[in-house]
């Protein structure tokens, strides 16, 4: 068995959707001739570590505890609607602020690349650490969290050893980040640059986003490749049992998508009675005061956190599923895959160009409505074909290319082929 180093924070016991990815490579990775040990942070969450996966820990400062401060210095942030047409920067983020909550300010400003700043130098060490007392062949870290590619690369900088740098969203054009100043910008690129230098090869979740890697860096262009996010067939499941009428459900969060929501509850509220609509995972009152204030209270539901058997059970046991994407051309939550995966129809809120709805599309497995049209038509044939039963599921064979083994195998070929063994 090959060994590798796998940089990942975010990770359990830390809640986010981001997990899946990892938990499927690491749940696959042996079967491909690859041990895995885990380099991670030390923090507290709700969900337990996965077993039979060695976990190595580094500790890092709490983020609570600046937000904590920034809440009693700051108070209640303003909330400001970015402006239509937002002018973008070079690498295509926008530049209108979106201080949306006390923390904003406080991840923008003062913590470069992310919350985790203080968790680098302690992984470097924790990671140079197992270096000098064991072999390892490679490493492997996956962005949204700078920090940890940062810390990969300057292992992969002392050590020598390949290291395939991931990317679920892109660093330097993400449309949820918003750069306070140029400097800020400046320092985002050079970062990303510099940690880049290191790399062996380059993985993205999808070609939009691999696309952005090779124009900035034609030097890695060749190594750069889209691994996609996926489902796990292997993954359980928990029966569950909704209520009577129409269930339309959403599991996972809704990061910097308001309007998107609003947009919909509107179109929602104007469908039958025993129309129905569950968020798991989502924060609960923004959505409650909205439905209450449409008069379909007792039509929409919130859950907390739940664990992600559960959460694929209420995707298997929904009528229809509901998708609400960002707007930008890379958007390709990871849910999807186990949204076709259920064989429940697909009504997604994205814009007709993005990753999301050229999926759908291909695998026949629903319907987009861009977020900037009326959905209330849309939404409301969607309910009714879908009760009429003139939704099929997603095609089989599209679906079947996003199983979480074959993704594996795929990710292990590239670190074959760094390694020097193409298999």
């Amino acid at each position: 068995m090959k060994k590798l180093l796998y940089v990942a924070n975010p990770f359990p016991p830390t809640a986010t959707g981001g997990n899946a990815r990892h938990l499927r490579f690491l749940r696959y990775l042996p079967e491909s001739g690859w041990e895995a040990t885990v380099l991670s942070v030390r923090t507290q969450g709700p969900v337990p570590d996965p077993p039979g996966v060695r976990i190595v820990r580094a500790a890092a400062l709490d983020p609570e505890r600046l937000y904590a401060l920034g809440r009693r210095l700051m108070g209640p942030a303003p909330r400001r609607r970015p402006a239509a047409g937002a002018a973008a920067t070079a690498t295509g983020a926008a530049t209108s602020p979106r201080y949306t909550s006390r923390r904003a300010p406080i991840d923008d400003w003062l913590q470069v690349p992310d919350a985790y700043v203080s968790w680098i130098v302690p992984a470097v060490r924790r990671g140079r650490r197992l270096l000098r007392e064991e072999r390892f062949d490679a490493l492997f870290s996956s962005y949204p969290r700078g920090s940890a590619h940062l810390v990969a690369a300057e292992l992969a900088r002392e050590s020598g050893l390949p290291w395939v740098a991931d990317y679920r969203d892109p660093w330097l054009a993400n449309e949820f980040h918003h750069y306070p100043t140029r400097c800020h910008q400046a320092l985002n690129v050079r970062l990303e640059s510099w940690a880049l230098s290191q790399a062996g090869a380059l993985t993205a979740v999808d070609e939009p986003i691999a696309e952005g890697l090779r124009r900035r860096y034609p030097a890695l262009a060749a190594a750069t490749s889209v691994i996609s996010n996926g489902y796990d067939a292997d993954e359980d499941i928990d029966e569950v049992e909704l209520g009577p009428g129409f269930w339309l459900v959403h599991t996972g969060r809704l990061y910097g998508r308001t309007e998107q929501l609003a947009e919909f509850l509107t179109a929602f509220a104007a469908l039958p009675d025993d129309v129905h609509v569950l968020f798991l995972g989502v924060g609960g009152p923004e959505i409650a005061a909205r439905a209450a204030a449409l008069g379909v209270a007792h039509r929409v539901q919130v859950e907390p956190f739940a664990p992600r058997a559960r959460a694929r059970g209420l995707q298997r046991a929904a009528d229809a599923l509901l998708l609400i994407t960002g707007r930008a051309p890379e958007t390709l939550t990871s849910k999807l895959f186990e949204y076709l995966a259920s064989g429940r129809p697909i009504f997604a809120v994205t814009p007709l160009h993005s990753a999301a709805c050229h999926l759908i599309d291909e695998a026949a497995g629903g319907r987009c409505a861009a977020p900037d049209e009326p959905l209330s038509p849309a939404l409301a044939t969607f309910v009714a074909d879908a009760r009429a039963g003139r939704l099929p599921p997603a095609r089989a064979d599209v679906v079947r290319r996003y199983d979480g083994r074959e993704l594996t195998q795929q990710l292990a070929a590239v670190l074959d082929g760094l390694t020097g063994d193409h298999g």
